[in-house]
Order: structure tokens, then C-alpha cells, then sequence
């Protein structure tokens, strides 16, 4: 047993966190950035840190040094990444794709940097708003050697906005039982391998897996199994020999005894109005079951968009049982403090048009 400190990771400044991971991954104390009352764990659990999903509690997951050292050295190699090379802190430090820039960072033997970096990570909504404000965010993001994107799916229609004007993106598949991103552009960091099984899920396993969930056994033995991580994402290998993710096991929503892909749908109207950042979910509905809800944020498109003409498109493709039942327009989507969107509270919002 070993150890572990308690951090804020919200409080800690970045280099002082940057110097306990060090600590930890040469053996010292483990750093806990997840609320636990223990003040020994196991000698393999270097780093505890929560799941970063957009609804429901998270879990919080257990790296070893040697998983977080794998992470970090296989990205850093793929990206083309040298010695001295800086990352960007873009994202906040209470979820692994914050703590990455702090792994990649200590790996290149640099201290990571507010802005400036050679290589920095996003999540999609940070592109869309640095598209749309073309604000020093926009400039980091043109002048970095690569960005990562990922958190979350990343529209097609986004990637090739980001990529038209310059910005050098890769999306990153990952979770924090994987250390985060291990499939880049749909090809799997090198010691990594992807198995889609029978009900389609992707399931993981590479040297930066999680060894399991802290404190939640049953968790734990449902998806660790073996050397293998079974995520609850749908996929397949492409005949290019890429993963094509097609959307989360949970995102199917039932509506009047009717499945439905938000995913798909989302997709649908995304082609209808490329510059519209817009999402799906679903709802409770006294009448449904659940329903769909169209989230938007207003751009020069949305004075045309409204929940009758975005129930007509998806009607003609999916059939009117598939059509939103209300709509929400926004100036921008609310986030957490990962910077994913908060689900949450658009099923709680009030919906700008409802049937």
C-alpha cells in the first residue's frame, strides 16, 4: 500500500500538480483528485481521478504510473512531438484530458505553458466558438503544430470548418479508463488494439489501461475484463482500417415504444445547417416516455430554423415519430468545468418552441 494525498485540482496551481505527478509516477505518494476518505491505496494506483461524462455520477478510476508513462510517451510519439516541445493548458485539470497536458508535458522534459504550445488539445465546443470569434484562442489553434480534439463527437461539418482555415486537428477516441485518447484520427496508438464484438460495442486494451475503478468492484469486473476495456460506445473497423464511432449505448432514446438515434438525427440537420453548432437529446415526456429535444445556438442559419421545419426534415428521413418535440435556441451551449456540454441542464431548460 502507498500513500495518497487529497488535491483540489480546481485550487492547485498547474506546475505544483505537474510536480506531484512526477512524484507519483516515480513511486512517492499518489494524488487523489477525486473525493475519497482512504489515506493508503494499492501500490499500482498512482493517480485517482473521476470520469468526465456529461450526465449521471462518475466513477473514479485508478491509473498506474505505467499507464500514465504510455499515455503520454505514445501520444507524444504519434503527434511527432520532440524533446523541449510545449503543450498548451487548455483544458481544466479535474478530468484526464487536462491531466494529459501535464503527462505530455513532463514526458518532453517541458514545463506546459498558458498559451504558446506547440501542441494543445480542445473539446468541440472550444472550436466552434474559436471559429465563430476568431479570438487568441483561434490564434493558438492556427499557429500550434498539432491540436487535438475530442471529449465528445466531433461533427464532420466542424472538423473540415477547422481544417479549411488552417487549424492542423486529429481526433482523439478515448476515456479516462484508457488515460484518455488512444485512437487518433481512427488509428490506435501503437500497443493498442480495438475489437468490435457481436452487439457492435468497441471494446479497448493497450498499455494505458485503468486497472479498474476505485472502491467499485462490480463496476469494475462488468467492463474490465481480462486485458480488455469494454466501452459503451457502437463502432466498427472501417474498410479503410479506422474505427468509425457511431455513438454512446445510452444515447438511444425510446419514444412512444419507438428506438431513436439522436446521433443520426443530429447528423440529418447538421447537413441542413452546416454553421449551426446543434445537438440532440433526450427528454422526459409525460406522454412519450421521452421525447427529443433540438438544442441550438443562433447563428445567421437559425432565424430559419424552427422546430416545424426541423420536424419536416427528419420526417421525411426518419419518419414523423423521430421528429424533435421541442426546440431550444441558445447564444452557446452550456459546459462543465471539463469543458463537455452539460446535458443536464438542457433537459432541465425551458424550451424556446415546444408542440
Amino acid at each position: 500500500m502507498r500513500k495518497v494525498e487529497r488535491i483540489d485540482p480546481l485550487q492547485v496551481d498547474a506546475l505544483q500538480l505537474r510536480d506531484c505527478l512526477i512524484s507519483a509516477l516515480a513511486g512517492e505518494k499518489a494524488i487523489a483528485l477525486a473525493p475519497i476518505s482512504e489515506e493508503f491505496v494499492p501500490d499500482n494506483h498512482a493517480l485517482l481521478i473521476e470520469t468526465g461524462g456529461s450526465t449521471g455520477a462518475p466513477k473514479i478510476v485508478a491509473l498506474s504510473a505505467a499507464a500514465m508513462r504510455a499515455s503520454s510517451r505514445l501520444s507524444n510519439q504519434v503527434l511527432g512531438a520532440n524533446q523541449g516541445d510545449r503543450w498548451s493548458l487548455s483544458l481544466p485539470l479535474n478530468h484526464i484530458a487536462g491531466i494529459n497536458q501535464l503527462l505530455r508535458a513532463i514526458d518532453l522534459g517541458s514545463d506546459p505553458v498558458p498559451t504558446g504550445g506547440e501542441y494543445i488539445s480542445v473539446v468541440p465546443t472550444q472550436l466552434y466558438r474559436a471559429l465563430r470569434n476568431r479570438d487568441a484562442l483561434f490564434d493558438q489553434l492556427i499557429s500550434a503544430k498539432r491540436v487535438l480534439i475530442g471529449g465528445a463527437a466531433v461533427p464532420e461539418q466542424l472538423l473540415s470548418a477547422g481544417r479549411s482555415v488552417g487549424i492542423p486537428l486529429i481526433v482523439s477516441y478515448g476515456m479516462t479508463e484508457m488515460c484518455g485518447g488512444c485512437i487518433y484520427d481512427g488509428v490506435p496508438l501503437p500497443g493498442v488494439e480495438v475489437r468490435i464484438g457481436s452487439d457492435e460495442k468497441i471494446s479497448l486494451k493497450g498499455p494505458m489501461r485503468a486497472e479498474g475503478y476505485f472502491n467499485y468492484v462490480h463496476g469494475t469486473n462488468q467492463v474490465f475484463i481480462d486485458s480488455w476495456f469494454i466501452t459503451n460506445d457502437f463502432g466498427k473497423i472501417g474498410s479503410d482500417g479506422r474505427l468509425e464511432v457511431h455513438g454512446r449505448a445510452d444515447d438511444i432514446i425510446i419514444s412512444g415504444g419507438e428506438k431513436i438515434s439522436p446521433a443520426a438525427i443530429t447528423e440529418l440537420l447538421r447537413s441542413h445547417f452546416p454553421q449551426t453548432e446543434l445537438l440532440l437529446l433526450g427528454i422526459p415526456d409525460h406522454e412519450w416516455g421521452q421525447s427529443l429535444r433540438l438544442i441550438a445556438t443562433k447563428s445567421d442559419e437559425t432565424s430559419a430554423l424552427t422546430l416545424k421545419v426541423a420536424r419536416e426534415i427528419v420526417a421525411t428521413t426518419f419518419g414523423k415519430v423521430a421528429a424533435p418535440r421541442s426546440l431550444l435556441l441558445l447564444s452557446e451551449l452550456p459546459t462543465k468545468e471539463n469543458g463537455k456540454v452539460d446535458l443536464q441542464h438542457l433537459i432541465d431548460a425551458i424550451p424556446t418552441e415546444t408542440l
